[in-house]
């Protein structure tokens, strides 16, 4: 019986976690790689093709923002 409760209780724990977390990277911010060499020598100076740079891309500000040159933009 122990177990059991114990199973539940991780359960309903990584289901909350994993909700706030998906609310977070929907709504707010998320780690994106960098790949290829459209962003050299900013992001990815190198020719390592094992590393990847990660940015975070900020999703509240998009509203009320000013784009200008210079601004990275992350299509999807």
């Amino acid at each position: 019986m122990g177990s059991r409760q114990f199973l539940w209780n991780f359960m309903k724990k990584s289901f909350t976690i994993g909700l706030i977390g998906l609310t977070i990277r929907d709504r707010y911010a998320t780690v994106v790689p960098v790949r290829g060499i459209s962003m050299s020598p900013t992001f990815n100076p190198g020719t390592n093709a094992f590393w990847d740079d990660f940015v975070l891309v900020e999703k509240l500000c998009l509203e009320k923002y000013k784009f200008s040159r210079g601004d990275v933009v992350v299509f999807w």
